[in-house]
């Protein structure tokens, strides 16, 4: 089956397209067909037009969907039909800056493509195995029952696919292994998998919470937000685009929201970016040791995304202060140039680069709701 995966941005519509099987999932040959992204969307309609040009004669028999909020409504991958899509939009008010254009997509896609299974890929459906006390917040209860105040987590498809294929190539199944799966790039999280469960993970009731990013802040005291409102007389909206848009690597150097830009200016000895990447180093090391704590050790560290799976330094500086914790890397396996998965420490808890592969998980969870529902 040949599956369109799309993942849809405020301006841009990044799209992929791979061939897969159920038997090419069971033996890992699922081939990526083509890939490509449409920049400085006018609408997903006219987008469309554009990824249509460059699809020419490819045949699409599905569309997978890649959703970033999928709230306490979805728990798995779902095919999407007009319930479905009133569903996400009512959860645009939980993810405002990723769910109404992924909606966007999905009804573009839909009247371009009236005749195929569509499927929508949420990015918080791994987390659902998530225990109360993990995702619930110490506010009044009815916040979490009734106003759904709670850690919803994000890049779940990343986390899953990473710990899969982190257990794959050792030959075993997730239920083997405790994991701590950092995904590193603009946005970025840290999850705990125990067993093939997520546990914790980092992000919470939005992408804002958690690790320090490229343009979002992560984890500030409330008190501060409600000072810059109350005392400094900011709007609520000017709070909001100040954290996610304003803040992290970007806020605190005053270079970039580019991990590379940020180390070229440290190592020429500009002081707020060095601030910078320690401070970015030193927030995934705190959540790491966290996670140690909460599943009371780990069999594997295992890095992702465009900084984890490309910095070996910013790998190095993290891993640095975690020796005592049994976590250890290997300084020439660390700085090998590679693009494939490999172990860059041998410790008491391995350490691993693990490049991950969305597309791959949405096409692969594309097919199997449309076999399970036929």
């Amino acid at each position: 089956m040949k599956i369109l995966v799309l993942n849809a941005g405020s301006s841009s519509l990044k799209f992929d397209v791979w061939e897969t099987s159920l038997e090419a999932i069971a033996t890992q040959l699922d081939r990526k067909l083509m890939q490509g992204e449409v920049e400085r969307v006018a609408s997903m309609s006219d987008a469309f037009k554009s990824v249509f040009a460059q699809l020419g004669d490819t045949k699409i028999e599905a569309v997978g969907h890649r959703v970033v909020h999928g709230g306490d409504l979805f728990h798995a991958s779902v095919i999407v039909n007009d319930e479905v899509e009133k569903q996400i939009d009512s959860l645009s008010v939980l993810a405002p800056l990723h769910n109404p254009h992924n909606l966007e997509g999905i009804r573009a896609a839909r009247a371009a493509l009236p005749d195929i299974p569509h499927v929508a890929v949420f990015d918080t459906a791994f987390h659902y195995t998530l225990p109360a006390y993990a995702y619930a917040y110490a506010l009044p209860y009815d916040y979490l029952k009734v106003k759904k105040i709670r850690r919803y987590g994000f890049h779940g498809i990343s986390h899953r696919y990473v710990s899969w294929k982190f257990a794959q190539l050792h030959g075993k199944t997730t239920a083997h292994y405790k994991l701590i799966t950092c995904h590193l790039g603009n946005g970025c999280s840290v999850c705990a998998v125990e067993h093939g469960r997520s546990v914790d993970t980092s992000m919470g009731f939005t992408p804002l919470e958690g690790l320090m990013m490229g343009t979002r802040s992560g984890d500030v005291d409330a008190g501060a937000i409600l000072h810059l409102i109350m005392h400094e007389k900011m709007e609520p909206a000017a709070v909001l685009q100040t954290l996610n848009k304003d803040s992290g690597l970007k806020g605190l150097s005053g270079v970039s929201n580019d991990m590379r830009d940020v180390l070229k200016r440290a190592s020429e000895g500009d002081e707020r970016s060095e601030l910078a990447v320690e401070t970015f180093c030193y927030r995934v090391r705190k959540y790491i040791g966290s996670y140690l704590a909460a599943m009371n050790g780990a069999d594997a560290v295992i890095f992702t995304g465009g900084i984890g799976e490309n910095s070996a330094g910013i790998r190095m500086r993290i891993c640095e202060g975690l020796s005592n914790l049994g976590v250890a890397i290997d300084g020439a396996a660390n700085m090998a140039a590679s693009h494939d998965p490999r172990q860059i420490g041998s410790g008491p808890i391995q350490v691993w680069v693990v490049p991950t592969q969305e597309e791959l998980l949405i096409a692969r969870d594309t097919l199997r709701c449309i076999a399970a529902s036929q």
